[in-house]
């Protein structure tokens, strides 16, 4: 077999690290008062941990795991997605049937230079869905 065609040694996010992260950011909405919707998933998009705080719009939980799935998939976050032309953030979003999102509140976790998932925010202001996310990743990275 030729070791070409394989790659060995990739760095993943485990369920037990997602839930780090999960918990890390519902301690930041509450500390803000913001119940939130905060999806984690694997660097393929698939979810790996999920809450949805009391009170939390129900509306947010879609949004939550698109902009984490965004983030992982895109390998950027999700506010970046299609630059600066709010034409091109609309095409992307309809080319994958409303899968990946342009909205903030989606981050990539970054291991070693590589995204080994994303964390997905909603339920508050993009500033509350960012910082809550950023927490999140910070307690897992930290």
């Amino acid at each position: 077999m030729d070791e070409a065609f394989i790659s060995r040694n990739h760095v993943r996010l485990s369920c037990k690290g997602a839930h780090v992260v999960v918990h890390a950011a519902e301690k930041k909405a509450a500390a803000m008062g913001v119940p939130q919707c905060i999806a984690v998933v694997d660097d393929g998009g698939n979810l790996l941990a999920f809450s949805r705080m009391d009170s939390a719009r129900i509306g947010s939980i879609e949004i939550a795991l698109t902009k984490a799935r965004t983030a992982a998939i895109r390998r950027q976050r999700s506010e970046q997605v299609g630059g600066e032309d709010a034409q091109t953030k609309l095409r992307i979003a309809m080319a994958s049937r409303l899968a990946l999102t342009p909205m903030a509140g989606g981050i990539p976790i970054v291991v070693d230079g590589e995204v080994i998932g994303g964390v997905g925010v909603s339920s508050g202001t993009a500033e509350q869905d960012v910082e809550c996310g950023e927490a999140g990743i910070a307690a897992l990275l930290g």
